[in-house]
């Protein structure tokens, strides 16, 4: 009786601060896949297809389904980390047709109301002088600023300090135990 071959890899899973042990297999002596481990994860987990991001050293699976695990480096023990949406049970396959699990790209859905006010030709005119530069981000190009030549208070040399005393002594000040003994 012939019984097909289970190829396994053991995997760490890094989800909602907790470090879980899972095993995906793929069947027929082929390496496993992104989409077995997103069916491992979806069972496992309840996360929706859809819902997930999986990442391996900084990269996301979810845009190859189709490519062996191994592509990416993944080996026994390997640590993934995802990230997305527990759902109930009953949810997991109406959210996975809700979003189309195989178009990961989203789609702008929100949708953007404006006043009468705000469709006269020349409202955003008006407020232009009110608008101020964004902070920015640390993805943000430096923004230039104005170059200013500061000079720094200038330091008295040795012929100016004695300008300033007239010829007379400057003594240190006294300490307290100081006494004047010459």
């Amino acid at each position: 009786m012939y019984q097909p071959r289970v190829f396994c890899v053991k995997l760490q899973l890094h989800f909602g601060g907790d470090v879980h042990e899972i095993s995906v297999p793929a069947y027929n002596g082929a390496e496993p896949t992104v989409t077995d481990l997103m069916n491992v994860v979806e069972r496992d987990f309840r996360v929706p297809r859809a819902l997930q991001n999986l990442v391996f050293h900084g990269q996301e699976l979810h845009p190859y389904p189709n490519e062996p695990l191994s592509r990416f480096g993944i080996k026994n023990l390997g640590t993934i980390r995802l990230v997305g949406r527990m759902a109930p049970p009953d949810m997991i396959q109406q959210i996975n047709t809700q979003y189309s699990v195989n178009s990961y790209q989203q789609s702008n859905t929100n949708a953007t109301y404006y006043t009468c006010e705000q469709n006269s030709p020349n409202y955003y005119e008006r407020f232009q002088h009110e608008l101020k530069p964004s902070i920015g981000t640390q993805y943000d190009p430096p923004q230039q600023t104005p170059v200013s030549i500061e000079q720094p208070p200038p330091t008295p040399n040795k012929g100016q300090l004695s300008e300033r005393s007239n010829g007379e002594e400057q003594n240190p000040p006294a300490t307290p135990n100081s006494s004047k003994t010459k």
